[in-house]
C-alpha cells in the first residue's frame, strides 16, 4: 500500500504539467505562439492627401515618430504641439502628406495602371514675423494716418521654451509710400512664439507689450506696439517752454507790484501827523 500511495503522489505533478501543456496553443512548426503585440498599421492617405494616425492607448510621441520615420520635433511641428502638450487616445495625429488614395476597380475589371507619384516630404516650412513700434499720438492704441514710427525701442522674439530667436532695435523708417516700415524677421521655424517690446526712455506704452504668435509654414504675421511721450518729455517741448516764459513774466509783474507797494508805504511813514495846537 505504501508503494501505491507513493506512486500516486509522484504522478500528480506530472498530470498537472501535462494538462498545462495541452492548454498552450502551438503553431504549425510546433513552437508556442506568443500573444499578439498589437502591430502598427500604416495609415492610408485620405482624399486630401493627409496621412492621419489615430492615437492608441499607451502611444507616445517618440514611439509614433519612430514608426512613421520622423523625429519628435517634426511630428510636433506637423501638429502644432508645444513641448508640454500631451496626446490623447482616440485623437487624430498628422504624420505627413501624400497623394490621394486611388479608387478600387470594380470586380471583373482590370485596374488602369498608373504611375504612383513620389511621396512628398512632410511640410516643415518657415515663416516671418514683422514688428512695428509707433508713436500713439491720440492714445487709441491703433496705428492711424500721420502717426510716425518710434525709434530707440527694443523688440525680441522667443519660442515657447524661452529660447531667443531674434532681437532688434526699432528704427524710424518709411516705405516708398511714406508709411511706417515694419522690421521683419524671416526664416523662423513654424510653431508658437512670444513677441515682446520695450519702449525707449521717457515713453509710456499704450498697448500690450507681449503678444503670442502662432506660425504655420509660409505665414507672415504683423505685430504692432504703441507708446506715448511721458509727462516729463511733454513738459520739455515747445509747450513747456511757452508755459515757462509766461510764468516768468507773471513773476516779474508781481515783483514790480511789490516794489511799488514798498515805495508807497515808505512815503506814508515819512509824513508827520497833524496835531491841534492851542
Amino acid at each position: 500500500m505504501r508503494s501505491v500511495a507513493r506512486a500516486l503522489v509522484l504522478s500528480v505533478p506530472l498530470l498537472l504539467l501535462a494538462g498545462l501543456m495541452m492548454r498552450v496553443p502551438a503553431s504549425a512548426g510546433g513552437a508556442a505562439r506568443p500573444e499578439s503585440q498589437g502591430g502598427y498599421a500604416t495609415p492610408t492617405p485620405g482624399p486630401d492627401g493627409k496621412i492621419v494616425y489615430i492615437i492608441q492607448e499607451g502611444d507616445t510621441l517618440w514611439v509614433i515618430a519612430a514608426r512613421a520615420g520622423l523625429s519628435v520635433e517634426q511630428l510636433r511641428a506637423l501638429n502644432g504641439l508645444a513641448i508640454n502638450d500631451f496626446i490623447v487616445p482616440g485623437k487624430p495625429l498628422l504624420l505627413g502628406y501624400a497623394g490621394p488614395a486611388q479608387p478600387t476597380a470594380p470586380a471583373g475589371e482590370a485596374p488602369t495602371p498608373t504611375t504612383a507619384p513620389p511621396s512628398p516630404t512632410p511640410v516643415f516650412g518657415t515663416a516671418t514675423i514683422c514688428a512695428l513700434l509707433f508713436v500713439d499720438q491720440n492714445g487709441n492704441a491703433r496705428l492711424d494716418a500721420s502717426e510716425p514710427p518710434l525709434g530707440g525701442g527694443q523688440v525680441s522674439i522667443a519660442d515657447v521654451s524661452g529660447r531667443l530667436a531674434a532681437e532688434f532695435s526699432t528704427q524710424v523708417e518709411y516705405t516708398e509710400d511714406n508709411l511706417p516700415l515694419s522690421h521683419c524677421i524671416a526664416d523662423l521655424q513654424t510653431g508658437d512664439y512670444n513677441v515682446s517690446a520695450a519702449v525707449p526712455p521717457d515713453y509710456n506704452p499704450t498697448t500690450v507689450m507681449s503678444v503670442p504668435v502662432r506660425l504655420d509654414p509660409g505665414d507672415t504675421r504683423y505685430v504692432e506696439f504703441a507708446a506715448q511721450p511721458s509727462a516729463a518729455l511733454v513738459n520739455s517741448g515747445d509747450g513747456g517752454g511757452a508755459r515757462s516764459t509766461a510764468l516768468g513774466l507773471l513773476g516779474l509783474l508781481l515783483l514790480a507790484a511789490a516794489g511799488g507797494l514798498a515805495v508807497y508805504a515808505t512815503r506814508l511813514g515819512r509824513k508827520s501827523p497833524r496835531w491841534n495846537r492851542k
